[in-house]
């Protein structure tokens, strides 16, 4: 079975404007309110597509109930520590002249020591039948740069393949544990290691030394290029097919929503690129933080495919 963790769970507000005026007056043309968090994200995506998740994480005494409920109507239970505080909110400003979206996300509020024991506990108690760990996104304050690292450990020490998609020091702390897959996006990977340029070689080189660090797959989102993966024997480009992008939100977890399918069904690395672009796609023609449907992912198997490198 799959598990996800949330712990900087949040509520993502999407305001739609046509020709966005920075510094200016702006007239919102829609807006809606989606109960989120990228753990969260990879679970709405699994199940909308009919694969049961395990959805566990933090929430916040104040703003617990509207997640919760926001999270019941898309059929999610959410197995939440709840800690004092208030749920952030991140703001996300979609442009249709350009189609750029500007994001403004808050930090998540402070996590005592006690809060962290207890949600250890809980993934104690939740960890039985769990095949795979999605262990991504952000952590509120409160919590070091090494816990993605400690909990890929806990992972690893109990036979849980993890799949780790974190950003700066989570991202270089967690891989010193060595989980199975990572998913950072160009820009976090570029940024983690100190890239200059967009050099496919510089790339490639730094993806194979993290091979070396006992990691066994890399998938690369990169936008509107697509994705690549690889492991030490193979890898593979999937190119993202036409359509009308309505929302970029959530897209990378649904690459990795698709991946943990793929890897539940024993596919090989082709395949998991393949099947996480295919949920990627039916997240991407959706609008807000809505994620991809079952009819949408089996639409898109029937037109997506990889390319071997």
């Amino acid at each position: 079975m799959i598990g996800t963790i949330t712990m900087n769970p949040c509520i993502d507000k999407t305001l739609v404007i046509h020709k966005f005026c920075y510094g200016g007056m702006n007239r919102v043309s829609k807006k809606r309110s989606d109960a989120s968090g990228k753990g969260i994200n990879v679970s709405a995506a699994l199940t909308q597509i009919g694969i049961p998740v395990k959805t566990l994480g933090i929430n916040y005494v104040n703003g617990a109930d509207v997640m919760e409920k926001g999270l019941k109507d898309i059929g999610i239970t959410y197995e939440a520590v709840i800690a004092e505080g208030t749920v952030r909110e991140n703001m996300k400003v979609l442009d249709t002249d350009t189609g750029i979206t500007t994001e403004l996300n808050q930090k998540g509020d402070y996590v005592s020591q006690e809060t962290l024991e207890k949600f250890e506990k809980l993934l104690e108690d939740q960890a039985s039948g769990l095949d795979i760990l999605v262990v991504t996104g952000s952590v509120p304050q409160g919590v070091g740069a090494d816990y993605y690292r400690r909990v890929v450990q806990w992972a690893n020490d109990r036979g849980i393949r993890t799949i780790l998609d974190a950003e700066g020091e989570l991202l270089l702390e967690g891989l010193k544990a060595k989980p199975y897959l990572i998913k950072p996006n160009l820009y976090e990977f570029e940024t983690a290691f100190g890239l200059k340029g967009r050099d496919r070689k510089d790339i490639m080189d730094i993806c194979h030394k993290i091979l070396d660090m006992g990691v066994e797959v890399i998938c690369l989102s990169m936008g509107g290029d697509g994705a690549m993966i690889m492991n030490r024997q193979e890898a593979y480009l999937c190119r993202p097919t036409p359509i009308e992008v309505k929302s970029t939100q959530g897209a990378g977890d649904s690459l990795v929503a698709g991946m943990c399918i793929a890897m539940e069904e024993g596919l090989p690395i082709g395949e998991m690129l393949r099947y996480g672009v295919c949920v990627a796609q039916g997240s991407l023609i959706r609008e807000g933080t809505l994620m991809c449907t079952k009819e949408s992912f089996e639409h898109f198997k029937n037109v997506v495919t990889v390319e071997k490198i």
